[in-house]
């Protein structure tokens, strides 16, 4: 009779695998508002305070991500090139995931969970783009992470009224940290 023996994983390993595991979800949960078409924006204040954990973890998704790829290279389906593609694509949805998870999931879950009304100020970037098909319109905000930069649907005669380096606020549900889009208005001086 053989023995079947499991590898025995060292406690660090097993911490990090589940930290990994339950971080998929909150890395991916602020895109869903975005597809719908809410609008989220997070604060100056919270980026500036997590901003280097966002990085961080992001590289260390990227990285991850990559490893697992590379590890499973012999058992994905498809060619040589539809393999290359997806394990030259891990890090960039790892670091896009990964930093997710800190810069936009806590404010996030923060804003729907004990949100109000609030209002934060923000710096226009850009107020002339076209937009797509989910954001027609859009007012481009300074210093913000992509696909949370923006605020969508915004008037033609507002976006007239505003170019680069103009200050506006911001209303919606949330907290101080970041909020859900209602409304967008020049600051008063």
């Amino acid at each position: 009779m053989e023995s079947t023996k499991t590898p025995v994983r060292h406690p660090l390993v097993r911490l990090i695998a589940i930290a990994f595991l339950i971080s998929i979800p909150l890395g991916i949960m602020p895109i869903l508002p975005v597809m719908l078409g809410y609008n989220f924006l997070p604060s100056y204040e919270w980026m500036s305070t997590a901003n280097v954990l966002g990085l961080a973890n992001g590289l260390f998704f990227a990285v991850a991500l990559l490893w697992v790829g590379w590890r499973a290279k012999d058992r994905l389906p498809g060619g040589t090139l539809k393999k290359t593609v997806g394990i030259m694509a891990a890090p960039l949805f790892g670091y896009f995931m990964g930093k997710n998870v800190v810069l936009i999931a806590p404010p996030m879950i923060l804003a729907l969970v004990a949100g109000h009304h609030v209002e934060i100020s923000f710096t226009v970037a850009r107020a002339d783009a076209y937009g797509t098909s989910r954001c027609r319109s859009p007012v481009e905000l300074r210093d913000l992470p992509f696909l949370f930069n923006r605020v969508c649907r915004v008037s033609g005669q507002f976006r007239k009224d505003v170019s680069q380096g103009t200050e506006v606020e911001v209303t919606g549900h949330g907290t101080e940290l970041g909020l859900f889009v209602e409304d967008i208005r020049q600051a008063t001086k």
